[in-house]
């Protein structure tokens, strides 16, 4: 472990390795501090899913320059490391499982074409069942979004650890306790068994970023949210796109991915603390929402149901910046299920703020003192 870095990241998940990729590819050096293992939580458990054109508001030009990073990122960072990260290009279809949805579905599709990177348009029930014979008969339409892409996170963080390993970044596995100050100014990150020196630190701890909160004396309002994917056996032949719908008023995606499974996800249950234990009552939901939307389903068997926690905030929008009253410490939590997508622009936007001081992507209106 060496005694200083430029800038030490405390959390190796998606985001922390997108910042250390970015600062470590212009010249920094750098030091990531994971507890766990790489990959071991929301970040190598989530769905995979790039698709900026779901969510508006004023996240939504992040989500799509993040899109157009992973474009232009992903074939570089598999080459770098060695990692497949498993790229699918497939549409998307948003059904409409009540008449009620038609409207809203039809105005999706008026506001997607309105976007410079997708097409998007209107299917008719007897046209999506042409596309896809095992969708449920039982449909009033849906919007088609050409070119979304989904890929394996785990492999995608793997994948991005070790190209920034490649570009000099050191993975230590142990456990931050604390961060070292000079004046109001950080200097340093203490372990357990030892200390880093270094003229920055980032936060990037996820839904433990709560534990921060004493090491920099301000509220940082991040709470755990459970989320549960369960995969089944894969259809024959595959199932080439992302199907979503809300079947009895819940989100549902069912996808099979380059793994051969087909993924359905993913449940939402806030309250529940650190509880990682996949439940019952996750999977009976997860099948009955699979199953309305695609009634094969019910015939295939189990492979896996994995159950992990993603950071939210109060307004649903990332905590991104400086921390305020401290120098030298910055944070980057609070993307919720939009880790994946968003690993590309945090990691440049947070890289540029960083090394000087500054940057030109809109993060502004997600800092932590939104919240104060």
């Amino acid at each position: 472990m060496s005694a200083r870095s430029d800038v030490v990241i405390i959390g190796g998940g998606i985001i922390g390795f997108s910042i250390a990729y970015r600062l470590a590819s212009e010249g920094s050096s750098v030091t990531v501090i994971e507890r766990d293992s790489i990959g071991n939580h929301a970040s190598g458990f989530a769905l995979g899913l790039l698709n900026p054109t779901n969510e508006t508001g004023h996240i939504e030009s992040l989500n799509h320059l993040s899109f157009k990073m992973h474009q232009e990122l992903i074939g570089v960072i598999q080459e770098e490391s060695g990692v497949d990260v498993q790229v699918l290009t497939m549409p998307h279809v948003e059904l409409a499982l009540d008449e009620s949805e038609i409207p809203d579905l039809k105005a999706e599709v008026h506001r997607i074409n309105g976007l410079s990177r997708f097409n998007s348009r209107w299917l008719e029930p007897d046209e999506i069942l042409k596309m896809e014979s095992r969708i449920s008969e039982d449909i009033f339409g849906g919007a088609l979004v050409e070119n979304i892409m989904m890929l394996d996170s785990y492999n995608l963080t793997l994948a991005t650890a070790q190209a920034a390993e490649f570009h000099g970044v050191e993975i230590v596995l142990g456990e931050a306790i604390g961060i070292v100050y000079a004046n109001d100014r950080a200097v340093g990150v203490k372990l357990r068994d030892g200390q880093i020196n270094c003229d920055a630190v980032v936060l990037a701890l996820g839904p433990w970023s709560g534990t921060a909160s004493l090491w920099a004396d301000i509220d940082i309002p991040i709470v755990p949210q459970k989320g549960e994917i369960v995969r089944v056996e894969g259809l024959d032949p595959p199932l080439g796109m992302h199907v979503h719908g809300v079947p009895f008023g819940k989100s549902c995606s069912v996808v099979q991915k380059a793994d051969g499974a087909t993924w359905l996800a993913a449940t939402v249950q806030d309250g529940s603390g650190f509880d990682v234990a996949p439940s019952t009552e996750a999977l009976e939901s997860l099948s009955q929402r699979g199953v309305r939307m695609m009634p094969e389903l019910e015939s295939h068997q189990l492979v896996l149901h994995t159950a992990c926690m993603r950071p939210v905030t109060p307004d649903g929008n990332p905590i991104l910046g400086r921390i305020p009253g401290k120098e030298g410490i910055f944070i980057a939590t609070g993307t919720g299920g939009k880790g994946i997508l968003m690993g590309p622009v945090i990691g440049r936007a947070m890289a540029d703020l960083i090394t000087t001081g500054e940057t030109a992507l809109e993060i502004a209106e997600f800092g932590l003192d939104r919240f104060s």
